[in-house]
This record gives structure tokens, C-alpha cells and sequence, in this order.
């Protein structure tokens, strides 16, 4: 079992494709459907799902197409469901094109189980940067992908109105405890590790 990062997306979404050589499971595909459609035919790799960390535009952009190319469900925290129906509105704020708001299948929460044939997702509750963000963790790679709640140096933008710093400064130390040499795959941008970011990260440490 491998992971692979497709940068997707006008705002370069760090779309996560777990997989083994037949079967697949997609994180954050935040756009470039042509692109990740490819790398998965390419490679003989049939989805089984698409997962979201959060409802935000930028990283639901090729959800709609995955779902329908593949016919596979995709599961978010319904907490999220009303920045899906807001979607196309935010596009328009960066000057994007509008976004086909996908349905959400199946609801997800720390706790919750995520059948699959290729490996354990443990969903951890990460709210702050939005109230139903999630990070999901995959023991066997050793990797903790977090969306838009930690990033390499930095954590998730918390100046809107429906966001909460002292919420999102818990999840990162929930975060924390796992082992320091977890990869943290963030929503954009390089990868670092829980190490590294517990000791050095000037907004939460």
C-alpha cells in the first residue's frame, strides 16, 4: 500500500489517493478531475470512495465528476453541508468559476468506521478552521491528513464567522499526541511532521 499527492485544483489542493495496486480511496479532491481520473486509470486503481477533511470550495472541486465517473459515495461531517450549498458563492470571492456542489453520501466523525478493502482510517474531529473539519489517520503509512487544520508552520485560517481559534488550537494538540515522526499531509503545501510542528509551529505548539 502506497499514498500518492495530486496538487489539484486553481488553489493546489494536496488531493491524497491511498491505494494498493487495484483498489483506491480519494481525500480532498479539490479540482483537476482530467488529472486525477488519469492517474487512476492509468494505473489500473478503481475508487472506492472520496473522503473530505472539510466543505470548503477549494476542496471539493472534481467531487461531483469523481462520483459520477466512478459512481462512488462521498463522505464528509454534515456539519460542513451548508459550505457545500455556499460553495459557488466563495469561488466567485477569488475570482474562480462556480462549483457543482456534490451530495453527501455518508456522514463522518471521530469514531465512525470507514469500510473499506484497503486499510483503517482513523477520522479524529478537528473543528476550528471549519465546525465539521476532520483529519483522518492511516497507521500503516504513518500519515495524518489534515485538511485546512495544521500545516507546515502554520494552522487553518479562523477569521470567519463561523470559525473558532480556541476550537482549532484543540485539535492541533489533540493532534500532537500522535507519534513525532507522523508525515502531516496538509490541505496545501509541503509536508511536515508532528514532530517538527509540535516544537516549532508559532500558533500552536
Amino acid at each position: 500500500m502506497k499514498y500518492t499527492v495530486i496538487p489539484s485544483g486553481p488553489l493546489e489542493v494536496n488531493c491524497v489517493i491511498i491505494h494498493d495496486d487495484k483498489r483506491g480511496v480519494i481525500f480532498d479532491p479539490g479540482g483537476s478531475f482530467k488529472k486525477i481520473s488519469e492517474f487512476l486509470d492509468k494505473n489500473s486503481i478503481v475508487p472506492e470512495m472520496i473522503i473530505n477533511t472539510h466543505g470548503h470550495f477549494d476542496h471539493i472541486g472534481a467531487v461531483a465528476d469523481l462520483k459520477n465517473r466512478y459512481n462512488i459515495p462521498f463522505g464528509m461531517s454534515r456539519k460542513d453541508q451548508f459550505l457545500l450549498k455556499q460553495a459557488s458563492i466563495h469561488a466567485s470571492l477569488f475570482g474562480l468559476p462556480p462549483v457543482i456542489s456534490p451530495e453527501i453520501d455518508f456522514d463522518l466523525f471521530e469514531g465512525f468506521k470507514i469500510e473499506n478493502s484497503i486499510t483503517d482510517i482513523i477520522i479524529y474531529d478537528t473543528p476550528g478552521h471549519t465546525p465539521g473539519g476532520l483529519s483522518f489517520y492511516i497507521k500503516d503509512l504513518k500519515i495524518i491528513i489534515t485538511g485546512d487544520t495544521l500545516f507546515c508552520g502554520s494552522v487553518g485560517r479562523t477569521d470567519f464567522p463561523y470559525s473558532d481559534f480556541s476550537e482549532l488550537k484543540r485539535s492541533v494538540k489533540k493532534l500532537y499526541n500522535l507519534d513525532d515522526d507522523t508525515i502531516v499531509i496538509p490541505g496545501h503545501g509541503e509536508f511536515t511532521t508532528i514532530g517538527k510542528e509540535k516544537f516549532t509551529n508559532p500558533f500552536v505548539r
